[in-house]
């Protein structure tokens, strides 16, 4: 990126004088992550997945203090039970382990699956509005990651920002 907006730097500097003075060029910054990050489909979006997939976060904090008790009961009783008895914890023990070892990779793996999916919009979201503003404001080049400086003056973020929550606000998609 930094290469990039060095090229665009040098294409600048070294074009004609009367040309860069016929047509100003006009530059915008904003910081995508801030967007993503802080707009109201990401909040949303978070929000949809904490519904979805607290529930299930909740059964596997329920089985880790099970298993926490069986092991506490082992380790207190366990010389003072029978051999019977003792066997069945530590195979109860170990039904736990595997159990919540099985869950938690699923868990993981289904919550990174839709976490990503549900992002993949709000930056498809994030990137449409700031065309749009671009566009609408007259920017020949909008530069994000990689800007070593942006004055509030070219700092598109807030605007594209109140944007995204009045797309939200209104029922539109992107």
């Amino acid at each position: 990126m930094r290469t990039f907006v060095a090229s665009i730097v040098m294409a600048l500097a070294m074009a004609p004088a009367g040309l860069l003075a016929a047509e100003p060029v006009k530059i915008g910054y904003v910081d995508i992550a801030y967007l993503i990050d802080n707009s109201p489909q990401a909040q949303a979006a978070s929000s949809q997945l904490e519904s979805e997939f607290g529930p299930r976060q909740q059964e596997l904090q329920r089985k880790q203090q099970e298993f926490q008790q069986v092991q506490q009961k082992l380790q207190k009783d366990g010389l003072v039970m029978g051999e019977e008895e003792r066997k069945r914890l530590e195979q109860r023990l170990q039904e736990l382990k595997r159990d919540i070892q099985r869950t938690q990779q699923a868990f993981r793996e289904e919550l990174n699956i839709q976490r990503n999916s549900a992002f993949k919009e709000v930056r498809a979201s994030v990137m449409k509005t700031v065309q749009n503003v671009a566009q609408e404001e007259g920017y020949d080049l909008v530069v994000g990651q990689g800007a070593l400086y942006a004055s509030d003056a070219v700092n598109l973020t807030q605007r594209v920002l109140e944007r995204m929550k009045e797309r939200y606000d209104s029922g539109q998609s992107d």
